[in-house]
C-alpha cells in the first residue's frame, strides 16, 4: 500500500483542528447558549468544564490504546465519538442535556486530537518530521485563537448550534476519506496488558487537578484545595507506580530519554500557558483600551494568531536542518522582548497599531518555540513510543493552559490594570524557555539514534543494513522488498509503503 504522507497529514491535521476549534468556539458562545437554553451563569460554564473533564478521562489512555489497538483505530474511534457528541449537543433541548452530550463529545475529542497527532508522528519520516509536525503544532496553537472568532460570529448571528452541527458533514467527510487513505497499520500493535491501577491513578489525578484549576475562580477555596491536593496525591502515587510497573499506562521513563524529551514537554507546557493566558485577557483589553466591540474585539488576538500562522510551519521546516535548540532560543528572546514591550505599551497607552505589531512579534516568537519543540519529540523518540510521547505532551499543555487562564483571571480580579503584570509574567516565561532550550537537541545529524543500530536511519536501519541494500539514503525496513524498491522509498520521502 502506498501512503501519501502529504495527503494523510492534511486529513489528520484537519480532524485535529475540528476538535481544537470546537472547544474554544463554545466558550465564546456561552452567552447565546444561556439565552436559548436557560440556566444560571455558573451552570452554563459547565458546557466547557464538562468537555474538559471528559477530555481528561480519555487523553491519558491514548498511548496505551494506540499500542494495543493501533493509532488508526484510536483516531477513528475518537472521530466517531466526537461527531456523535457534536450532533447531540446541536440538538439539545435544555442545558442539562447539552452538558451531558458535551461529555460524550469530550470523550471522543480526548482521543481525536492526540490520536491524530500521534498517528502523524508515527508516519513522518524523521528527515521531514519538522515540516510535517510543524503543521500540527500550528493546529494546536492557532486553533484556540481561531475558535473564539468563529464562535463569536455564529453566536452573534443566533446560530450557536452550528458550532456543533457543522461537525457532522465535515466529520463524515473526514471519516470516509480516512478509511481510504490512512493506513490500516502504521505502528506495531502489541498485546499491552491492562494497567487498572495506572488508569485509576493517572486519570483520577489528571481530572482532579484540571477541575481544581478550572473551577478555582468559581467555587470555594476549600473545594479547590481539596481537589488539587487529591489530584497531586494521585499523580504522585502514579509516578511511583509507573517506575515499578512492567507496562505502565504512561511510561514516565521516557523522560530519561536522550534527545531532550523532558525539556520538550516542559517547553510545550510553557507554550500552552502563554497562548491560553493571552486568549483570556486580550479581548477584554481590546474593549477597555481601544473601545473595540463585537468581532473587532478579536483584532488583538488575530494579530497574535497571524504571527503564529507565519512562524510555525516555517520554523518546523527549518528545524529539520538546524534542530530545535537555536530556533527555540531565538523564539524565546523574541517573545520575551515583545511581551515586555507590550507591557510598556499598555502602561503608556500607545496606539492600536503598535499593540498589534507587538502581539504579532509575540506570535512569531511563540511559533518559533512551539513547532520545533513539538517536532523534536517525534525525531528523538522511537516510532513505537510516539503515542506515549503525544500523551505526555498533551497532558502538559492541558494542565498549563488551564493554569494560564486561571492565573490571568485571578490577576484581573485583583489588579486594577492587569495587562502589564500579565505580560511581564509572559516575558519571564520566555526567559524560562530560553533556559530550557539549552536542553533541546542541536542539529538533527547530532541526535543519537533511538531505535535500530548505532547509525540508524528513520526506519531504524543501521548504516551497514543500508549499504547491504545498496541504498545510501535509507528507507523503511521492509521485508521481502528488493533493493531498488527500498531505494525508491528513500528517494521519495513523501511516499511510504506502509504495512496493510
Amino acid at each position: 500500500m502506498i501512503v501519501n504522507i502529504r495527503a494523510v497529514t492534511f486529513i489528520l491535521g484537519f480532524a485535529a483542528l475540528l476538535a481544537v476549534m470546537d472547544g474554544s468556539a463554545t466558550t465564546a458562545a456561552l452567552g447565546s447558549i444561556r439565552s436559548d437554553l436557560g440556566g444560571t451563569l455558573p451552570a452554563v460554564v459547565w458546557m466547557t468544564t464538562a468537555y474538559l473533564v471528559a477530555v481528561g478521562v480519555t487523553l491519558p489512555l491514548v498511548g496505551w490504546l494506540s499500542g494495543r489497538y493501533g493509532g488508526r483505530a484510536v483516531y477513528l474511534g475518537g472521530l466517531v465519538g466526537f461527531i456523535a457528541g457534536s450532533v447531540l449537543v446541536g440538538l439539545a433541548w435544555d442545558l442539562p442535556s447539552a452538558i451531558a452530550f458535551r461529555v460524550l463529545q469530550g470523550l471522543g475529542g480526548g482521543l481525536l486530537e492526540p490520536g491524530a497527532v500521534a498517528l502523524a508522528g508515527s508516519l513522518a519520516p524523521k528527515e521531514r518530521v519538522g515540516a510535517i509536525m510543524g503543521r500540527f503544532s500550528l493546529v494546536i496553537n492557532a486553533g484556540p485563537i481561531l475558535g473564539p472568532l468563529f464562535g463569536a460570529l455564529l453566536a452573534d448571528a443566533g446560530l450557536w448550534r452550528w458550532i456543533f452541527l457543522i461537525n457532522l458533514p465535515l466529520g463524515l467527510m473526514l471519516f470516509v476519506v480516512s478509511l481510504r487513505l490512512v493506513p490500516t497499520r502504521t505502528d506495531k500493535q502489541v498485546a499491552t496488558p491492562v494497567d487498572p491501577i495506572g488508569i485509576g491513578l493517572l486519570v483520577g489525578g489528571f481530572v482532579a487537578v484540571l477541575l481544581a484549576v478550572s473551577l478555582s475562580n468559581a467555587v470555594t477555596g476549600a473545594t479547590t484545595m481539596l481537589l488539587a491536593a487529591l489530584g497531586i496525591v494521585l499523580l504522585a502515587a502514579y509516578a511511583i507506580h509507573a517506575v515499578r510497573a512492567p507496562a505502565p499506562l504512561l511510561d514516565l521513563r521516557l523522560m530519561a530519554q536522550t534527545g531532550g524529551f523532558a525539556a520538550a514537554v516542559a517547553t510545550m507546557g510553557v507554550v500552552g500557558f502563554c497562548v491560553y493566558s493571552q486568549l483570556t485577557v486580550l479581548p477584554l483589553y481590546a474593549e477597555q483600551a481601544f473601545d473595540l466591540t463585537g468581532a473587532a474585539r478579536g483584532l488583538l488576538v488575530a494579530s497574535l494568531g497571524v504571527g503564529l500562522l507565519l512562524a510555525m510551519p516555517n520554523a518546523g521546516r527549518l528545524s529539520d536542518t538546524y534542530g530545535p535548540r537555536r530556533l527555540v532560543s531565538i523564539g524565546a528572546l523574541t517573545a520575551a522582548f515583545a511581551s515586555a514591550g507590550f507591557a510598556v505599551a499598555s502602561v503608556h497607552g500607545w496606539p492600536l497599531a503598535v499593540a498589534c505589531g507587538l502581539l504579532f512579534a509575540v506570535g512569531l516568537g511563540v511559533g518559533a518555540i512551539g513547532s520545533p519543540t513539538f517536532a523534536s519529540v517525534y525525531r528523538s523518540l522511537p516510532v513505537e513510543a510516539a503515542a506515549q510521547g503525544t500523551t505526555a505532551l498533551f497532558i502538559a499543555v492541558q494542565l498549563m493552559a488551564a493554569a494560564g487562564a486561571t492565573v490571568v483571571a485571578a490577576i484581573i480580579a485583583a489588579v486594577a490594570d492587569p495587562v502589564p503584570t500579565i505580560y511581564l509574567i509572559l516575558a519571564a516565561a520566555g526567559l524560562l524557555v530560553l533556559a530550557l532550550a539549552r536542553l533541546l537537541p542541536g542539529r538533527p545529524d547530532a541526535i543519537p539514534p533511538t531505535s535500530g543500530a548505532a547509525a540508524g536511519d528513520a526506519g531504524g536501519n543501521s548504516a551497514a543494513e543500508r549499504r547491504a541494500t545498496g541504498c545510501a539514503g535509507g528507507g523503511m525496513p521492509l521485508t521481502g522488498r528488493t533493493a531498488p524498491d527500498q531505494c525508491r522509498d528513500a528517494l521519495h520521502p513523501g511516499l511510504l509503503r506502509g504495512a496493510s
